[in-house]
């Protein structure tokens, strides 16, 4: 049996292995990576955005061609001036696949720059655009292993533990796709992105072909198939009513307009929530936020 249970082992790490010696080209087209950005900037609010960034066709910089990045929406709970990246062209991309290089050329720029190198070994610096607004020091290949895409195994590039930050062949840096990283930390409150999920010719491959990845939009699947809320009445005297509908296990947040969080409501699926006691809370606005491990809704609420 030990010896089965090895051999089992031993086959799955070689095709693991052999599928990885096949490199995997950066999509051109029908592509989606959703992105989750979050920041604390103290006194100005906390930065809580959904978006996509999706391949819209191509553009000629220099003669040569490149793919157009852009962003048509985002599902913003950020509270003060505590905002992420803006919506439209986020700039645009190339392959040199005989060197498994992508190039990157931003907003309103003509001059292309490194994005990725998925030829980097162990304990390579990591350079380019990505690396170019380091803040302490750049951060280094740490190791390289694999990790399941769709069907198949892909290279995977260790560089930032602290913020978890991986390049994968075919999809790219996990931070957010075209977020230039802090560096290799610790800093405490930095903006942080992270890809949810990536798409390719409408199938879901990252982290896995179940998650819904569709493109973020003005009628956001985060809203309209999963979140139902109401809260009433609204405005409120101070007490209030939170139902919810088609949601598993969640967590509910109170911020005030300083983005402070003045309470904490653990819910689980189907239950209805009784009354909320605001009244001795100071008039104004309130927002309500729902979370399912990460944000995914926000209502707003008044108190006179």
């Amino acid at each position: 049996m030990k010896k089965l249970l090895l051999l089992s082992v031993t086959l799955l790490s070689l095709f693991a292995n052999g599928q990885t010696s096949v490199y995997h080209p950066f999509p051109d087209s029908n592509a989606v990576w959703n992105i989750h950005f979050t920041a604390n900037c103290f006194s100005n609010g906390n930065g809580d955005e959904s978006y996509s960034i999706s391949i819209s066709g191509d553009t000629l910089i220099n003669s040569l061609t490149y793919q157009k990045l852009i962003t048509q929406f985002k599902i913003s709970f950020s509270t003060g001036t505590c905002f992420g990246p803006a919506i439209g062209y986020k700039g645009a991309i190339r392959e040199d696949t005989a060197n498994r290089k992508i190039f990157f050329v931003p907003p309103s720029q003509n001059t292309e720059q490194l994005l990725y190198d998925f030829t980097m070994q162990v304990g390579d610096t990591v350079g380019g655009y990505i690396e170019s607004q380091v803040i302490v020091s750049p951060d280094v290949v740490q190791s390289i292993d694999s990790v399941l895409v769709g069907s198949t195994y892909r290279k995977r590039w260790n560089t930032n533990s602290y913020y978890d930050v991986h390049f994968i062949e075919g999809i790219g840096s996990t931070y957010g796709l075209i977020a230039q990283s802090p560096g290799s930390g610790p800093i405490a409150d930095l903006p942080e992105y992270t890809i949810t999920c990536f798409q390719q010719n409408g199938q879901t491959l990252y982290p896995d072909t179940l998650t819904n990845c569709d493109l973020i939009t003005s009628v956001s699947s985060l809203e309209k198939n999963i979140i139902k809320i109401k809260v009433f009445p609204n405005p409120s005297n101070g007490k209030f009513i939170i139902e919810t509908e088609n949601m598993g296990n969640i967590e509910i947040e109170i911020y005030n307009v300083l983005a402070e969080k003045i309470s904490t409501i653990s819910h689980f699926k189907q239950q209805v929530l009784n009354e909320i006691d605001l009244s001795n809370s100071p008039k104004g606005i309130y927002f309500i936020k729902i979370y399912d491990g990460v944000e995914i809704h926000t209502e707003k609420i008044l108190i006179q």
